[in-house]
């Protein structure tokens, strides 16, 4: 340990025994298991020094844990993929909301300009009217 950097050996230190035994796989399991803190160190401190990083040892995959996992991640993706579904059919019905309402109003515009316009007419049709009754009185 004495050849590490402050700070590798300050890093080093701080690892829990159960995290030094992960990085020290490529030993026998049994072995790394049976090991004190100290050993445990001095070992990865070397490993450390020599620049060398501990080889993976065998995975062992529970088939059925990896089958739950599997299942899980189906489950998971099918969600999403409904979720996505359900928002693209919600912004569709926003969509057609919003298209309904600007129609609606345009409609509302349209009759409103039509009743003003009448009323225009007959404003000035009776203007008229009253007109040619003074014109004719005269």
């Amino acid at each position: 340990m004495e050849e590490l950097t402050a700070m590798q050996e300050q890093q080093l230190k701080k690892m829990s025994d159960e995290r030094l035994r992960v990085k020290l796989v490529a030993h026998e399991e049994e072995v790394v298991y049976s090991w004190e803190r100290e050993e445990l160190l001095a070992t990865y401190a070397t490993v450390i020094v020599e620049g060398t990083k501990p080889k993976a040892g065998p995975v062992v995959v529970d088939l059925e844990v990896e089958k739950a996992r599997l299942a899980l991640e189906r489950e998971r993706f099918e969600f999403e993929k409904a979720e996505h579904v359900r928002q693209q059919e919600l912004e569709r019905q926003k969509t057609e909301y919003e298209k309904a309402e600007r129609e609606k109003d345009r409609l509302e515009r349209e009759k409103q300009l039509e009743t003003d316009s009448r009323l225009r007419m007959k404003g000035w049709n009776m203007r008229d009217s009253k007109q040619n009754v003074k014109d004719s009185r005269h």
